[in-house]
């Protein structure tokens, strides 16, 4: 099905490389209506290949930069290798764009608590919809922490399970009890999932996070 694009973009000097992506390039969820997803990196953009939605070979046109900068749209890049890299820039490229610092850990640690203390605040009064809310609100956050303190982006729902299959954190991710939490806000589920990402975040260095939330440490941990 590539063959054809493949040899078209040999041939074409503004072509830099092209980038198979989504379930055909993770050999997931592929069925036969699936289609195929390709990035096409160019030096410029000539409008050569406008995005038809619906065609067999979805093709997106963008620049070296561009492909550095996908605008929410990293995940798309992890675990893929180029069909097509010229030069080696877009290796390079793919490489750094779906490389997580640590340090950015911070930032959805600090939501998660955020989410997990409305919840839990607003069951204190009840208020079981918004409790419940908060709580569904929660996870995300807690997946993006627990993804990016270990250096790699949080995938797309649709993606999460087979993330955990095919390249597992180096600790254990409790999908059951995520799921509870969703569901039901269940508070003793909310606090023990805070009691271990307490303990994660300390060993990694972000304790000063948690502690930006005394004096309700305790009372969070139940």
């Amino acid at each position: 099905m590539l063959d054809d694009l493949l040899a078209e973009a040999r041939a074409d000097d503004n072509v830099i490389g092209l980038v198979l992506y989504g379930s055909r390039a993770r050999g997931a969820f592929v069925t036969e209506r699936s289609d195929w997803d390709v990035y096409v990196v160019v030096r410029e953009h000539r409008g050569d290949r406008p995005f038809r939605r619906g065609e067999r070979i979805e093709t997106v046109e963008l620049t070296l930069e561009e492909l550095r900068d996908p605008e929410g749209q990293r995940y798309h890049l992890a675990w893929v290798e180029p069909q097509l890299d010229k030069t080696g820039e877009v290796a390079e490229a793919l490489r750094e764009v779906t490389t997580v610092d640590p340090a950015s850990a911070a930032e959805p640690l600090d939501a998660y608590v955020n989410s997990y203390y409305r919840s839990a605040k607003n069951a204190r009064v009840g208020l079981e919809l918004a409790s419940l809310l908060d709580a569904q609100e929660s996870v995300p956050h807690w997946l993006e922490f627990v993804f990016a303190v270990h250096g790699r982006l949080r995938p797309f729902h649709k993606w999460l399970e087979w993330e955990l299959e095919h390249h597992p954190l180096p600790i254990e991710v409790d999908l059951a009890r995520l799921e509870r939490i969703a569901r039901s806000g269940a508070r003793g589920d909310q606090q023990a999932l805070f009691r271990e990402t307490e303990g994660l975040a300390r060993e990694r260095g972000h304790g000063t996070t948690i502690d930006g939330w005394e004096p309700d440490v305790a009372w969070l941990r139940g």
